[in-house]
């Protein structure tokens, strides 16, 4: 009988539990049981209020990976003495985290070769737009004391304009609206809770900006520029090449969504990036030329076409006058 009344309860709550509530199971809440953020056998892996998914320190350092200032190390020499910091930001085109090939590791690698001591801050994450980006550089970029800041960004630009991650705001509406009830009869619990006073309200992140994509990524682009002048380092910002964002293309697929809105947003960045060629780089026709498969997907791209893009940013350092080669057993 207390079965019976317990499943009658339960179906009745069910159905009249609020709409923020839809996430909450029936009888039995698995949602609420399901696997924690911060367990290391998970990729992203952590959920920071300001920036959104990441891996935790611990995981990147199992992964034999060097953490300092939030950020992932590369270096050039073992040698401490007159190195060059270069900070990188970006989403998961620069993250070698998730991607081991990407472009970064082959800079480290064209520095090494070219004579130049310097050790990378990588403080790429994947699904990261220009403002995560510009955000970690004021939370944790600028106590690297960088000699330079990269930014390489623009394909996670087309999502909703916003400092919050749509994923990231997805998780703490989930998180907080199954908070206040239990695995078992969780509806029940909810409206017990809720009659009582102690259920939390629909919790949300604010998201939207209202200016487009262009104009979003155009101010950040500016503020990590005046961040850089104002603690007297360089800045480049680099409009990263994506499919369909130069003459060369391949069939896209199930990519075309994104393609076409690259198509539209893409040009604008573009004269942008030509407007301001005192901090800016137009990579996005880098790939003009290739005949072979480029890209992966709408923005990343294959292994062997990462030291194009490594070679391109090298080439961008010395042109604004910002690296210069030191110790090249070229010049010795």
């Amino acid at each position: 009988m207390l079965v019976l009344i317990c499943v009658l309860a339960e179906t009745l709550f069910y159905f009249m539990t609020p709409s923020q509530y839809t996430g909450v199971g029936y009888l039995i809440n698995l949602k609420r049981a399901g696997i924690r953020v911060d367990k290391l056998n998970n990729g992203f892996n952590e959920i920071d209020p300001l920036l959104g998914y990441a891996k935790t320190n611990e995981k990147l350092k199992a992964e034999g990976m060097t953490v300092e200032h939030g950020c992932l190390i590369l270096s050039t020499t073992q040698d401490t003495n007159d190195l060059v910091n270069i900070l990188i930001t970006g989403g998961s085109t620069t993250d070698i985290s998730l991607y081991a090939k990407d472009w970064p590791v082959e800079l480290c690698a064209i520095l090494k070769e070219r004579g130049v001591h310097a050790k990378l801050y990588i403080a790429a994450v994947g699904g990261y737009n220009s403002g995560q980006e510009l955000l970690k550089l004021i939370r944790e970029g600028i106590d690297t004391k960088p000699w330079v800041h990269i930014s390489y960004s623009g394909a996670n630009e087309f999502n909703p304009s916003c400092y919050v991650s749509v994923y990231e705001d997805v998780f703490y509406k989930k998180q907080f609206n199954l908070g206040p009830t239990s695995w078992l009869l969780p509806n029940t619990v909810l409206f017990v809770r809720d009659a009582l006073q102690h259920t939390h309200r629909q919790i949300g992140l604010a998201q939207n900006i209202n200016e487009s994509p262009v104009k979003f990524w155009e101010k950040n682009m500016r503020l990590m520029h005046g961040i850089a002048v104002e603690n007297n380092y360089a800045y480049l910002g680099v409009l990263q090449p994506v499919l369909g964002s130069g003459k060369y293309q391949q069939p896209a697929g199930r990519q075309q969504e994104a393609v076409n809105g690259y198509k539209k947003f893409y040009p604008e960045m573009k004269q942008f990036a030509q407007e301001h060629p005192d901090f800016m780089a137009d990579m996005s026709g880098i790939f003009d030329t290739c005949t072979g498969k480029v890209f992966i997907d709408n923005c990343h791209i294959e292994d062997e076409y990462q030291s194009i893009v490594a070679e391109q940013i090298y080439n961008s350092l010395l042109e604004h006058h910002i690296l210069k080669v030191r110790r090249s057993s070229k010049c010795d």
